[in-house]
């Protein structure tokens, strides 16, 4: 045996296994797939929306919030460790509510525009504390200014210019990753997610308006999860005066604070179909009057007729809203949830509701936030809006929690909104919001009488190209015919082992390779003939032929290699997807140019031991 046996091999393993990636979706029903297989590797190219029509949405992403949160995230870092630095929290305990309003009296950080933070000290020997050491530990801060008198001090510290871009990039890359995993929840394989600058666009071939509905229902949830203790011993409310037409003070006794048995809340309460408008209104304008404490949050929630609970419920009842006072920033996030799922309360006749398990660190994290706050009431908050607020009877452990959908509806529509909210939990929460910048459902733009011309049209070339070839060159044109068929099966396999969309880019960048693939095995062939008209033997003639035409053939198709790249770097989105098909159709189009070709012509001088190679 020759020692070309291994490469042939090779050849049709390869050749077999990308037949596979290409048919086995059709033939499933006869030869069951496996389920992990199946898990990675769908076998499918999805039409795009050029050629099939369907939903596209367009979002912008709010990066300048992501500037904000990592402002916040560093204010209270900051703040609990110059709380332990003096003397008012323990090392690598969670600090309890009045253990951090000590550190608020020594030193009050609030923020300072977009970016910095600025930090009084009632002390000036306490600034010393906010030394180079701390503030360098955090590499994304710098200090701005600093005066320190001889009662107080001020410190200013911002984000670095230089951080920002990365943690604008970051933010729309895991907007993008969330929006994707909301999207593959959905079932829906052929829709693509990507990122432009600061946008997102979705694009879902052959979608209905139904489709479109849910899909923008479900991208559009900040799904932003909170546990946040509420300030009920809080006198904020009650002192408010002037109140907008519409929106009134309430009081209710509530169990809180592990001093006090009961305590007299104050609320506000609106009604009506503007109800929640009118309280959002009015809390905005306390924040921009700086009404509102920076270590506090003012928000509202769904109030089921808690002005008169014994009047008789209606199911078209206006809605009524309410507010609640919270401390700060939340201890836990969605981020600690590993699972959740939708779940019936035999106690509430079956109403759907949603369970959530946390991981580890969640659970630790819940744990010691209950413990720490028995006989509080913990708001449960949903994308700003409090979803219930429980009193905390006992620390809550084994990480487990739940959340209520409120409200007099149906029980399908409770059971619905509880399945939405249980994609978008467990995709994770948007890590900014986002902003609808576009939306419309379009046709498709070739049409099906366009994509059956042009498919007709394709296939006539195609095969006209085949039977020069094979005219021309003769035995060499055959070699050169099944690797261009090879070359076509090699790049249709990439493209569905990627579950690529075809898009009309996509079928002008096949064409283009198609060409390109032949253009190889002429130039091959021509050498071939060469060399034999020179009076070499075939064996010699194909060694030479191919080392004298490879560079010709690498250099022509790295030159196009460039381009291709250069247009997936700068191309929008349809160009993007010219260049990615453009770049796998050269790779394939070396392997069967140059591999291919090599073995199927040494099997015909090596293996057959032919005496008159034709080649034209």
């Amino acid at each position: 045996m020759d020692k070309g046996w291994y490469f042939r091999l090779v050849l049709i393993l390869t050749v077999t296994t990308c037949a596979w990636v290409v048919l086995w979706p059709s033939l499933d029903r006869w030869v069951p797939v496996p389920a992990p297989i199946k898990k990675f590797v769908s076998g499918r190219i999805s039409p795009g929306l050029d050629i099939k029509g369907g939903l596209r949405l367009t979002y912008d992403v709010e990066v300048s919030a992501a500037v904000r949160d990592r402002r916040e995230l560093r204010s209270d870092e900051l703040q609990r460790e110059l709380g332990t630095r003096l003397g008012v929290i323990q090392k690598d305990q969670n600090p309890t509510r009045e253990q951090m309003a000590k550190v608020h009296d020594k030193v009050t950080l609030k923020n300072d525009g977009e970016r910095r933070i600025r930090l009084t000290f009632a002390n000036a020997a306490d600034a010393t504390k906010l030394d180079h050491d701390l503030v360098t530990r955090y590499n994304d801060l710098r200090e701005v200014t600093r005066q320190v008198g001889n009662v107080g001090g001020d410190v200013v510290l911002e984000v670095k210019t230089e951080f920002l871009e990365q943690i604008q990039d970051t933010a729309v890359q895991q907007a993008r990753e969330t929006i994707q995993n909301r999207i593959d929840a959905l079932g829906l394989k052929e829709a693509s997610v990507t990122a432009q600058s600061t946008d997102i666009i979705v694009e879902v071939p052959g979608a209905d308006q139904e489709t479109f509905d849910k899909i923008r229902a479900i991208i559009s949830k900040t799904a932003r999860l909170e546990f946040q203790i509420v300030d009920d011993e809080a006198t904020f409310v009650s002192e408010l005066t002037e109140l907008p037409e519409g929106i009134t003070k309430q009081t209710e006794i509530v169990t809180a604070g592990v001093s006090k048995p009961q305590t007299s809340s104050g609320y506000l309460l609106a009604r009506g179909k503007d109800a929640r408008q009118k309280l959002t209104a009015y809390i905005e304008k306390l924040k921009i009057d700086h009404k509102l404490a920076d270590d506090h949050k003012l928000l509202i929630g769904e109030a089921d007729r808690i002005a008169d609970a014994d009047a008789p419920k209606k199911v078209d009842e206006p809605t009524a809203y309410r507010t609640y006072y919270l401390f700060g920033r939340a201890e836990v996030t969605g981020q600690a949830i590993e699972d959740a799922f939708v779940a019936n309360d035999p106690q509430a006749g079956g109403k759907p509701y949603v369970a959530i398990n946390f991981n580890s660190k969640g659970a630790d994290q819940f744990k010691d936030l209950t413990g720490r706050n028995v006989k509080r009431r913990m708001a449960i908050v949903l994308d700003d809006l409090v979803a219930s607020a429980p009193v905390i009877q006992t620390e809550i452990g084994g990480g487990h929690c739940q959340i209520t959908l409120g409200g007099f509806r149906p029980y399908n529509e409770i059971l619905n909104e509880a399945k939405e909210l249980v994609i978008v939990l467990k995709a994770g929460a948007l890590p900014v919001p986002i902003r609808p910048s576009n939306e419309q459902m379009i046709g498709p733009s070739l049409g099906e009488d366009g994509v059956n011309q042009g498919v007709r049209g394709a296939l006539v070339s195609i095969l006209i190209v085949l039977a020069f070839m094979a005219v021309y060159y003769e035995v060499g044109g055959v070699i050169a015919d099944v690797m261009v068929l090879l070359h076509l099966l090699f790049l249709l396999s990439a493209q569905a082992f990627f579950e690529a969309t075809l898009t009309l880019p996509g079928l002008v960048a096949i064409a283009l390779n198609m060409g390109m693939a032949v253009d190889a095995n002429v130039l091959v062939n021509e050498r071939i003939r060469e060399e034999l008209r020179a009076g070499k033997s075939p064996r010699v003639a194909v060694e030479q032929g191919f080392a004298r035409a490879f560079s010709s053939v690498f250099d022509s198709q790295i030159t196009t290699l460039i381009a291709g790249i250069v247009l997936f770097q700068y191309g929008s989105g349809p160009i993007k997807g010219f260049a990615v098909t453009l770049i796998l159709g050269i790779c394939t189009s070396l392997f069967t140019g140059v591999f291919c070709s090599r073995v199927a012509f040494d099997w015909l001088v090596r293996g057959l031991r032919v005496q008159r190679l034709k080649v034209g």
